[in-house]
């Protein structure tokens, strides 16, 4: 394996403001409500400590149903379809953060539950686009997309390749304390992964899942595979 060096952002800013959190989180212009919702942004903003991190790899073997990235193989025939013609990819996680769950709330009160979630995400959606804008700045990419694995329908990329795609990783843990469990979810669960590429084509993973009234789509569903 090639130079194994992962590139930590771990210090993104997080901004929002009590509208746009009510307004996200649909919460009712009551006094009570309202007051728990600015003394829980309040805190989130004070904790909150939103990661990225990413390496620049290359590929070293491609076929029809398989792409080897620096040794390791992803079998994914979409996966070789959209690397077709491109030599380098960057594996990468982005996350809410750890510091998040550690805001003292009563977890049996749904309310605060919700809007700790929608605030994890707030954050998750920061951590990834700061990513990829940084990505974009500074590798000279004009235009990029990404794939996760377990995004779209299964048999895209099944998540079960999470594997390989931490062993390209390094001690996530240690770097921005992210563990995948055996089940290959990841925990924070505010956290995602795949791999960026350049593109000369807008493509979006979710013209590849069918799932209805997902809050974070961000393409319509394009049906099976061509």
């Amino acid at each position: 394996m090639s130079n194994f060096t992962v590139h930590v952002l771990d210090h993104i800013p997080f901004n929002v403001n009590f509208k746009e959190l009510a307004r996200k989180a649909h919460v009712p212009a009551e006094k009570e409500l309202e007051e728990k919702t600015g003394k829980l942004l309040n805190m989130a903003l004070e904790a909150a400590s939103p990661k990225a991190l990413f390496r620049v790899c290359y590929i070293t073997d491609r076929k029809e149903d398989k792409v080897t990235v620096e040794g390791v193989k992803f079998k994914s025939s979409l996966l070789s379809e959209k690397l077709s013609g491109v030599e380098r990819v960057f594996p990468y996680l982005a996350t809410c953060g750890t510091e998040l769950d550690k805001i003292p709330i009563d977890r049996n009160d749904f309310m605060s539950e919700y809007l700790l979630d929608v605030i994890k995400e707030m954050a998750l959606n920061t951590a990834r686009k700061h990513l990829r804008n940084y990505l974009k700045e500074n590798l000279g990419l004009k235009k990029i997309a990404y794939m996760s694995p377990g995004s779209g329908e299964y048999h895209f990329w099944p998540i079960q390749q999470q594997r390989e795609l931490f062993s390209l990783l390094g001690d996530t843990r240690k770097l921005v304390g992210v563990t995948l469990t055996e089940s290959f979810l990841m925990i924070p669960n505010k956290t995602v992964s795949g791999l960026f590429f350049p593109t000369e084509v807008t493509f979006e993973t979710c013209e590849l899942c069918s799932r209805e009234n997902c809050p974070s789509r961000k393409a319509p569903f394009k049906g099976k595979m061509p």
